[in-house]
Formats: structure tokens, C-alpha cells, sequence
């Protein structure tokens, strides 16, 4: 039994060459579907496919643009961070990520789809802004058979791990093209039930275009990363659109049904072993925290004064920090205290500002607190540690916090 025939994804059609049948793919497109994938996520309402009823933008469409940004917000990349957009289709999230200023390359099976992703980029602007120009080239490469050469900062692989047959293969080669703290974002959708709906219309796609249509097992998937050494590190459910203040309750909560679709953030934390290897903040191995100051400290502050430290935190210890703004167990945040001459607390916060969705051995990010001093004259302690929420304070386990002398006069 092949790969995509396995316990973990949608049985596939026998006696097709899937392969042949990506390569061949846009041949089979009408007009308007063709034309449809050089314009895409853009199309014209009025050509709806007959699933979807109604006035205005389709759901799916909605999505397709909701999904773009969130998934930039989510990487949270540097300006000219470099990007592999795998089996990248067309070349529309491509050009989104290229026209934000990443360096971006797009790779397909299908010469002939990377010929009119080509196409799409040379008609937008050289430039992303006046003095910029715009990085986004493509390539004609089989991702199954072997990995590109180059390392990138993050992998996307959107709505496409479904297509391949080889999904050992794939995620070993997304694995090679990462550093140690790379990211991978990947959206699938979850193999449906048998014999319901959803799987007949896979099936019907298979037959008519002979491209594979095989999504996995939520848990299967999240393995196969595991494998290859990556950790997710965000697991997310997309909620887009405006939300009617009715629909929420006294508390503001919002009971929405869970979606099909699989919003994977992941970080490569190890070579040649399994993630899971590596422990993380929910059960921590070494919790090390360098944290160095970046900016210039006054030698005196006036009374209620802001202040602004600029710091270098550094995972030097063996565990995944899981960190964000969400404030679950094992989530790894500042943890600052404003002592007194004596000792004293008098002021003490969290998680402002939050540090990065995950941080693994031997990664730094650099973040800047800016808080008002206290009011009172006199000498004062600025106390920077991390906790891991609802585990414990770095410092309990041996790390050492940054210490600030503040004099306010």
C-alpha cells in the first residue's frame, strides 16, 4: 500500500500517474478558469461555482484573503526575510508575500503554471516601494524527489500537502531547507469522513482532473512533522469577518463551530531526531534565559518618567519556549518588578510586550519595554526575569534575571 493510500489520509484512485496529471493540470482548465489562475484570489463574482448561492464575495474566497494576512501576522518575519512558497500554483501567495517585501521563491511541479506565475508577477510593480525592488522569482522543481540546495527563514505550504504523494519525502525536504528555528506554516484541510459528502466530491475532483485530492488525519500529520523535527508551535482555528455583538455573550465569548482546516505554525528545533525530543515550556527540561540590555540606561529618571529598555533575550537552556499572547500553560512571557529601596514590589507586570509564538535553544529575540517609573524619589530596582506561566519563574530554576538600578530625582 503507497503513502497516500495509508491509514493516515483519503485513499487514492489506483491507476492514475498523479504526477502527470499536476504537470498537465491547467491544459484541462475552460477559459475562464485559466484565466481564473492568473488573476486569482481576484475573479469575477458573477462566474460562481454553483456551491456557492448568493450575493457578494464566497466563503471560500473570503477565506483565501482573511487567510493571507493572518498567516503574515502569524510569521511574524523580518523585513526581507526569505520565503519558499512550495507547490506555489500560480504564484498568487507568492506575489502577496513578495509585494510585502520578502524575498520570495515559488517552486511547482507544473512548468506551466510556474510560466504564468512568472507572467503574474512581471505585470505587477517592479518596486515595492520607491527604492526597493521586488524579489519573487520561480522554478519548476518536484519537491518529492529532493530539497532546493539554499536554506529560506520559512517555508509556506498552503493548501497543497494533500496533492503529493510522497508526504514522508516532502516533509523531510521542508525539514533539509530549514535552520534550526526556521518556520513552516502549513494549511490542510482534514481528510473527511468515509463516505460522507465532502469525500465524494474529493473523489469526483480525482476523477475528472486525475490530480490527487488525499488530505491527512490531524494527528498523522502533526507526526510526520515530529519526525522530520519540527515542532508545532501554533495551532490555530481562523475566525474572519465581522462578528455581530449580539452573537456574544456578557463575557464576550463566542461559540463558534470548529472548522476543517488545519492552521499549522512550525518551528524546526532539531536535525535527524524528532521534535518531540526537544522538551517544551509546558514540561520544561533547563530553563536558561540570557537577557542583556541593548539600549542606553539613564543614570537618573524624573518622577513618573517613561522608560524604555530595548533587551536581547536568548534561550540558552534546552526547552522550547511557547510563548504569544495567548496565556496558556507553558507560555513563556517577561515577567518585570519594580522593587523599592527596601525591597518592596511596587509595580509588577507580564507579557508586555509578548515574546514570539516559540523560541528554541539557542534562539534570541529582541523586544522593548516601555513603562512609567515610580513617583516616589529615591533608589529603585527594575527586576527583568520570564516566567513560564502557571510552571514557574525562571529565576526559581537557576536563571539569572537582568537587574537595573533606577534613581528617581
Amino acid at each position: 500500500m503507497d503513502s497516500a493510500s495509508g491509514p493516515g489520509r483519503l485513499r487514492k484512485l489506483e491507476g492514475i500517474d498523479y504526477k502527470r496529471a499536476a504537470i498537465d493540470y491547467p491544459e484541462k482548465l475552460d477559459a475562464e478558469r485559466l484565466h481564473y489562475l492568473r488573476t486569482k484570489p481576484f475573479y469575477n463574482l458573477a462566474n460562481k461555482p454553483p456551491k456557492f448561492r448568493g450575493e457578494g464575495m464566497d466563503v471560500e474566497t473570503h477565506r483565501h484573503f482573511c487567510d493571507f494576512a493572518n498567516m503574515a501576522a502569524t510569521l511574524g518575519l523580518r523585513a526581507g526575510a526569505r520565503i519558499l512558497d512550495v507547490a506555489c500554483g500560480s504564484g498568487w501567495l507568492s506575489e502577496y508575500f513578495a509585494r510585502l517585501g520578502y524575498d520570495v521563491t515559488g517552486i511547482d511541479i507544473s512548468p506551466k503554471l510556474i510560466q504564468i506565475a512568472e507572467d503574474r508577477v512581471h505585470a505587477v510593480p517592479r518596486m515595492v516601494d520607491h527604492q526597493t525592488e521586488l524579489r519573487c522569482h520561480f522554478r519548476a522543481h518536484d519537491i518529492e524527489l529532493a530539497p532546493l540546495e539554499e536554506k529560506f527563514d520559512a517555508i509556506i505550504c498552503y493548501d497543497a500537502m494533500h496533492h503529493f504523494l510522497d508526504e514522508h519525502a516532502v516533509v523531510r525536504h521542508f525539514a533539509a531547507m530549514l535552520p534550526i528555528g526556521g518556520l513552516l506554516f502549513i494549511l490542510e484541510g482534514n481528510r473527511p469522513p468515509v463516505a460522507s459528502a465532502a469525500e465524494a466530491e474529493l473523489v469526483a475532483v480525482m476523477q475528472k482532473y486525475r490530480t490527487l485530492e488525499s488530505p491527512f488525519d490531524p494527528a498523522y500529520l502533526c507526526q510526520l512533522l515530529d519526525q522530520s523535527g519540527l515542532a508545532v508551535v501554533g495551532d490555530y482555528v481562523s475566525v474572519n469577518g465581522l462578528i455581530d455583538r449580539e452573537a456574544l455573550d456578557e463575557q464576550g465569548r463566542l461559540r463558534l463551530d470548529m472548522p476543517a482546516i488545519n492552521y499549522l505554525l512550525c518551528k524546526k528545533v532539531a536535525e535527524a531526531m524528532p521534535a518531540s525530543n526537544v522538551p517544551d515550556s509546558r514540561a520544561p527540561g533547563l530553563l536558561r534565559a540570557e537577557i542583556s540590555l541593548r539600549s542606553n540606561w539613564p543614570a537618573s529618571f524624573a518622577p513618573g518618567e517613561i522608560f524604555l529598555a530595548e533587551l536581547l533575550v536568548r534561550n540558552v537552556g534546552d526547552t522550547l519556549w511557547l510563548g504569544g499572547r495567548y496565556l496558556r500553560r507553558g507560555a513563556v512571557m517577561l515577567g518585570v518588578k519594580i522593587l523599592d529601596g527596601s525591597g518592596q514590589i511596587l509595580n509588577e507586570f507580564h507579557g508586555e510586550p509578548p515574546l514570539p509564538p516559540a523560541l528554541a535553544p539557542n534562539e534570541s529575540c529582541t523586544v522593548v519595554i516601555e513603562h512609567a517609573c515610580p513617583v516616589a524619589p529615591g533608589s529603585h530596582l527594575l527586576k527583568i526575569d520570564l516566567v513560564d506561566q502557571h510552571v514557574c519563574w525562571f529565576e526559581d530554576r537557576g536563571s539569572q534575571p537582568l537587574l537595573l538600578s533606577m534613581e528617581i530625582r
